[in-house]
């Protein structure tokens, strides 16, 4: 069996032919395309990459970043004090960062809505 062909990059350690570039490799060559003012054609010649495999790879740095800063933490809700129930029919909700209050006669479906604004 014969082994693949070696090609040198320069700045960057030897890899195939076809693919199989480093997880370091991409982030290097996808952060040298990101400095203001390169050209996507030049740094993908440059590191010896085609120009749509090194977009690629941007689109998906930029996917992840936008991941990362749109992770949502859970809903956490403070402990619910009961008090007598009022005759003039209002609910108060004792929330950690706000106090919401529903005046009136209140059904179940209203009162869903009103919790589902709170988060």
């Amino acid at each position: 069996m014969q082994e693949p062909k070696q090609i040198a990059v320069d700045a960057m350690s030897k890899r195939t032919v076809r693919g199989r570039w480093t997880v370091q490799q991409r982030q290097q060559i996808v952060r040298a395309s990101l400095v203001a003012g390169a050209s996507i054609n030049e740094v993908a010649e440059r590191f010896g990459v085609r120009a749509n495999l090194l977009s690629s790879w941007r689109r998906r740095h930029a996917e992840a970043l936008a991941a990362s800063k749109r992770k949502v933490t859970p809903a956490r809700f403070a402990a619910v004090r009961v008090k007598a129930v009022s005759v003039d029919g209002t609910i108060e909700i004792d929330l950690a960062s706000r106090l919401v209050r529903v005046r009136g006669i209140v059904d179940a479906g209203m009162l869903r809505e009103v919790l589902a604004a709170t988060r």
